[in-house]
């Protein structure tokens, strides 16, 4: 990007950085925001690491990706099953005025610096399995018909 003459400044993630990467990921066609808190891709689940580059080249705008992982985590409760400090919430709540799913931090938080981390959530996520994602996609659509 450089060598184009534009400007690039890479951030790591989660918290790296000046941009909330979840929201704007979700924004960015990337995935669906998870009961877990994070971002479920249709192809990955939760497993991946988001990172992003702000820059100043002339992009053309995607919009969300909604494939059905709100939906589905409408009814599986895995993920707050697991959660050993009970921080995710079975059903969304209102926040900032937006109907969506809640991880209360301050629950999630304390317990995730005493132990170094946690994180039980995501592999518990059925789209978080390798090669579920289409799977559980097919069924949905199925349903649907």
């Amino acid at each position: 990007m450089h060598d184009h003459g534009h400007q690039a400044i890479p951030h790591g993630g989660p918290i790296a950085g000046p941009v909330l990467m979840i929201p704007a990921a979700i924004q960015s066609g990337i995935g669906e925001l998870g009961k877990h808190g994070s971002m479920i891709n249709r192809t990955y689940g939760s497993s991946f690491r988001l990172a992003n580059v702000l820059c100043d080249i002339p992009l053309i705008e995607d919009g969300p990706d909604v494939f059905g992982a709100d939906d589905f985590c409408q009814s599986c409760q895995l993920c707050s099953k697991i959660c050993p400090v009970d921080a995710i919430s079975p059903t969304k709540k209102t926040v900032r005025g937006e109907e969506k799913w809640y991880i209360d931090f301050d629950k999630c938080l304390p317990f995730f610096v005493e132990h170094n981390g946690c994180a039980m959530c995501l592999p518990a996520c059925p789209w978080s399995r390798p090669g579920v994602g289409e799977t559980l996609l097919a069924k949905m659509a199925r349903r649907k018909a």
